[in-house]
């Protein structure tokens, strides 16, 4: 099971919810999903597919909803020091 993938989808998502405005936070859920659109298309859907899309999607909701914390923190953070 390739790590490295997993891990960008993360990335991705804790990028897009620390600095996207808006609704945009949400765009790197489509990465995982046109990757297991092109590997269905080529090899068929199995089972595999399905729990790796699962494991990605779960990981980028993650790193999204970690993103957006750390956007707030940041945001109380800079409040703070302006008062």
């Amino acid at each position: 099971m390739a790590i490295v993938g997993y891990l960008l989808f993360f990335l991705a998502g804790l990028g897009f919810g620390f600095a996207a405005p808006g609704k945009t936070k949400l765009m790197p859920f489509i990465f995982p999903l046109l990757l297991a659109i092109g590997a269905a298309l080529t090899n068929g859907i199995d089972l595999t597919l399905i729990l790796r899309l699962i494991v990605a999607l779960v990981l980028t909701g993650l790193g999204i909803v970690l993103g957006m914390l750390m956007e707030d923190r940041a945001e109380r953070r800079e409040a703070a020091r302006a008062a």
